[in-house]
């Protein structure tokens, strides 16, 4: 069974410490973030809410079929791991990502993207967002995990062409789901 993430948006309130950890692990960049907190306004009924969005470890990763360089494999567990030696700049794993996870990295001329701290959780660790998470929004688990812990009112479905990983606890004042407003948002900004 492939691993995948939680989000609790029910409960998160935005403080970015995941995000924040991910960068501090990974030693990123400027402008490199592979943790999206995104916040979601509503009018009507009025609400203000927040999801943190990663990479989703997709079933069938666009960012894997359209690598030019193969510098992406799946993991047995399910982790979609990027070999950054490999990787050329190319960002066509940027443009081919439906969720906008793989981050160019100007300065390094390189793509990178999560990999649900692989290193960390074969050190027996929680991946850094996870372990950060001062509200504990945050978890990965095996889907079926995740589902059965969970109060899951969006699970990935295979409707979905790349087949992401993730559950997601939706705050009860949104009327849309959280996770198509982050797909709107990560395409406003191509």
């Amino acid at each position: 069974m492939a691993l995948g993430f939680w989000m609790n948006n029910k409960n998160c309130y935005g403080c970015k410490t995941c995000s924040i950890a991910c960068k501090s692990e990974k030693q990123l960049n400027n402008g490199v973030l592979l943790r999206h907190v995104i916040e979601i306004k509503q009018k009507e009924p009025l609400a203000v809410s927040f999801l943190s969005m990663s990479c989703n470890h997709c079933e069938e990763p666009a960012c894997l079929k359209n690598c030019p360089v193969q510098a992406y494999t799946k993991l047995e567990n399910g982790i979609v791991q990027q070999n950054h030696d490999l990787c050329i700049g190319c960002q066509t794993c940027v443009e081919a990502c439906p969720y906008g996870a793989p981050c160019y990295d100007e300065q390094e001329s390189k793509t990178y993207k999560c990999d649900m701290c692989v290193d960390r959780q074969a050190a027996g660790l929680l991946p850094a967002c996870v372990a950060a998470c001062p509200g504990m929004n945050l978890a990965v688990d095996e889907m079926d995990s995740l589902q059965s812990s969970h109060a899951a009112d969006i699970v990935s479905d295979d409707a979905t062409e790349t087949q992401p990983n993730f559950v997601i606890t939706v705050d009860p004042l949104l009327k849309g789901e959280p996770d198509n407003a982050v797909v709107e948002n990560v395409a406003s900004k191509a």
